[in-house]
């Protein structure tokens, strides 16, 4: 083929210049078209890139005769060119042209990347840029060599494409286009691979990840997620597509933690953090989220990508590792540092609430012997069983710990008084000294207990331990199976509520109780219209002891109930056995603990009491406490209707010192006030307590209630009642609490009181 006349010699170089396809005829210009077209359909119906170029190869080989396509492309370390594709080209010729160092005289392509520019030889046997190439030139007769540059989607060289043909010849401007055709080609099929390449390993990369991707649009609609996503939280593709993450939602997190979220991506275009989550069996669990936002060539943000991991077993092992740092791993129960973070915050409470905290530092007695003995897998076991028992007799706010060994601290947290501690104290050891079976064998053991209480003996952790642990070294000395303060004052204390609590029971079993009565006064007509019933004590070596020093004992370790229940039913006998003697029917008032109410059936006790005696209802009268009836109000208001169905009458009792309301003396429809002793006794002198008994009178009068003045001493106290109003009172101006048969012979004697003397006491 003949070169235009307007075409200049292209064999040096420098001439870079594109090739117009005005300067092509209307022949070159239709080949051209359809080597475009050929090469468009195979990429249409998917051809592999490598396809592709050869056919790139053959049609431009097709258009220059008795030539051959070459494509050589960098290697990785971009230093070498090897040949990538040349389907005419025999392999010994290939492996000739393989690793060619580009250079001044590596011939065309070498040239290509050295120059950075096409080059075009006419005479590949003379031409100094093929001179380390001249014997493969001889050897495959390859006269001239037209190469072009590849350029990569970055605008760098990454390879050759080459016409070589058994001609000397230099190219033609349709030579040329063809050249600059088939690099650009290549070029654009190169990148395309690598991008599917790309592609494909990113989608490997979806499909296989552990972590969950989620894409979405800038709605926040899911568009794709992969298996690990669905998998995760337990749905299938079909049910996520279309939703929003919200579906997802756990409810953990308020508006104000999605809002910095959403702020953050918006301002960094990514967010990441700790994030809870509901799978669709509604079980929530920790992740870790990373949210990235996917901008358009113009900064546009067009989708969201996120990227999860499930972090439970993380947590889980975390927890358990914060656990077993804190907690001992025999008996679960929290070690030193963790009890002594717990105490502190104990003594902190009690500061601001005025209450006391006691610190019980509680060694096993002999437990070394037992654990020698029977080897350590039972000690173990015991020392398990002891855990569990000490757990059962403290509250949720308390503590306990194992500080080591057979040693263990418990925190009595809110705790008002030294009696108090000795109840829970008690029931401890009680329970320690139940036998334990192991391997079809009853053990006992028993505990020495040391107390240190907030404030008196301390006010942060060591001190308290150490005084507690010197309290316990006293209780082994006194014997072990018991406890000491380490304030002796408390000891003295809590020596005498043990021994009138173990007394207690020994006196319910032996029945060693007594009731006296004490003289109610009608002040209109200074009549007897009732007695109170007062339970006594009557011990065998220490005689009479009076309920001041027993009640609040009997009510700490649950005996008032059985207590109770005797007074109950022997008030009722002993009104009837009156009746019976030829004594007017009189009322009977029996005090009843809020403990009852709490753990004993009232109600049917009530009802037993009357009909085993056979006492008229209308004749027994129920004292209470005015907090009673704030416990469980329901059950409280239930309670006292089918009380009031039977008949009896109902009085609150030391009204005023409590949580007097005129609500529920409305509701509960009570019958009658007792104005406390404590405002009584100084009524003549303190303006106080004048109003405050005034105020009484008046409200129950409004209520259509009887009032009744207990501690009733002297004729001025009488007086000012009378004068207020008070109907009725009762105290040592009258009589004292009498035994039964004084009782009987005071009423006897005494049908009606015109002017009591304050020797009648």
């Amino acid at each position: 083929m003949s070169e235009p006349d307007n075409i200049v010699s292209m064999n040096g170089p420098g001439e870079t210049g594109k090739v117009e396809y005005s300067a092509l005829s209307r022949d070159e210009q239709e080949k051209i078209l359809h080597l475009q077209q050929a090469i468009l359909e195979s990429v249409a119906h998917g051809a592999d890139h490598m396809e592709i170029i050869n056919q790139v190869c053959r049609l431009e080989e097709q258009l220059l005769p008795n030539a051959v396509g070459t494509v050589m492309l960098m290697d990785d370390a971009y230093e070498l060119l090897n040949v990538y594709a040349a389907p005419s080209i025999p392999p010994e010729a290939v492996a000739q042209l393989n690793n060619l160092r580009p250079g001044p005289g590596a011939g065309s392509c070498g040239n290509v990347v050295y120059r950075r520019e096409p080059q075009f030889v006419s005479n590949a046997f003379t031409d100094p840029r093929w001179q380390d190439l001249r014997q493969l030139a001889l050897n495959f007769n390859l006269c001239s060599c037209w190469s072009m540059p590849i350029h990569s989607g970055e605008q760098k060289i990454v390879g050759t494409f080459a016409l070589s043909s058994f001609e000397h010849r230099s190219p033609s401007t349709f030579h040329r286009k063809l050249l600059e055709i088939g690099a650009s080609i290549i070029g654009i099929v190169l990148e395309r691979h690598k991008a599917q390449a790309t592609l494909r390993l990113f989608e490997k990369a979806f499909e296989g990840s552990e972590e969950g991707f989620m894409i979405t649009d800038l709605d926040q609609r899911i568009l794709s997620v992969n298996p690990a996503f669905a998998r995760v939280f337990g749905y299938l593709d079909r049910d996520l597509i279309g939703q929003t993450p919200k579906m997802l939602a756990s409810g953990r997190h308020d508006a104000a933690f999605y809002e910095a979220m959403w702020q953050s991506i918006g301002n960094f275009g990514h967010w990441r953090g700790e994030i809870w989550n509901r799978r669709k069996n509604g079980e929530i669990f920790p992740e870790w989220l990373s949210i990235a936002a996917v901008n358009d060539a113009d900064g546009h943000t067009t989708h969201y990508i996120g990227t999860f991991s499930d972090i439970s077993e993380r947590k889980t092992a975390e927890a358990q590792i914060e656990y077993l740092s804190s907690h001992d791993t025999l008996t679960g129960l929290p070690n030193r540092m963790l009890f002594k973070d717990r105490l502190e915050n104990a003594i902190a409470f009690a500061t601001r609430a005025h209450s006391k905290v006691a610190l019980l530092n509680l060694d096993l007695d002999n437990f070394k012997l037992l654990n020698d003995s029977l080897g350590h897998a039972a000690g173990d076991a015991l020392l398990c069983a002891i855990s569990a028992r000490l757990k059962s007799c403290v509250r949720d706010t308390d503590s306990l710990c194992r500080l080591g060994g057979d040693e263990f601290l418990i925190v009595l947290t809110h705790m008002p008084d030294a009696e108090s501690i000795s109840t829970v104290v008690l029931a401890m050891l009680e329970q320690i000294s139940n036998p334990i079976e192991l391997d079809g064998r009853d053990l006992s053991l028993s505990a020495s207990i040391g107390i240190a209480v907030y404030p008196e003996d301390g006010d942060d952790f060591e001190t308290l331990l150490k005084r507690s642990d010197k309290a316990m070294f006293h209780a082994k000395e006194a014997g072990r199976n018991t406890y000491r303060y380490f304030t002796e004052q408390l000891n003295t204390d809590s020596l005498e509520h043990l021994r009138i609590a173990h007394g207690l029971r020994e006196a319910v079993t032996r029945n060693q109780f007594t009731l006296h009565y004490q003289p109610q006064i009608d002040l209109a007509t200074r009549r007897l219209i009732g007695a109170e019933a007062l339970v006594r004590w009557n011990h065998p070596s220490e005689g009479l002891i009076q309920p001041g020093r027993f009640i609040g004992i009997a009510e700490q370790t649950g005996l008032i109930v059985e207590i109770g229940e005797w007074v109950l039913h022997e008030a009722c006998r002993q009104a009837v056995a009156w009746q019976q003697a030829g004594l007017p029917p009189m009322q009977v008032a029996v005090n009843m603990s809020a403990v009852q109410f709490r753990r004993g059936n009232v109600e049917k006790s009530v009802r037993y009491a009357l009909e085993q005696s056979g006492l008229d209802p209308q004749f027994l009268e129920i004292e209470i406490t005015e907090s009673v009836l704030l416990h469980d109000m329901d059950h409280m208001l239930e309670l006292i209707k089918n009380l009031k169905g039977l008949g009896l009458k109902l009085a609150i009792d030391d009204f005023g010192t409590g949580y007097s309301s005129l609500a529920y003396l409305k509701k509960f429809k009570v019958d009658r006030l007792k104005i406390d002793q404590s405002f009584v006794r100084d009524i003549a002198r303190d303006l106080d307590d004048m109003a405050i008994v005034s105020a009484i009178v008046q409200m129950a009068r409004i209520l259509n209630l009887r009032t009744i003045a207990e501690g009733v001493e002297t004729l001025g106290q009488l007086e000012f009642l009378s004068s207020q109003g008070c109907e009725e009172a009762q105290g040592f101006l009258f009589s004292k609490p009498l035994p039964p048969e004084q009782f009987e012979a005071f009423v006897r004697s005494t049908a009606s009181i015109q002017r009591p003397e304050p020797d009648n006491a």
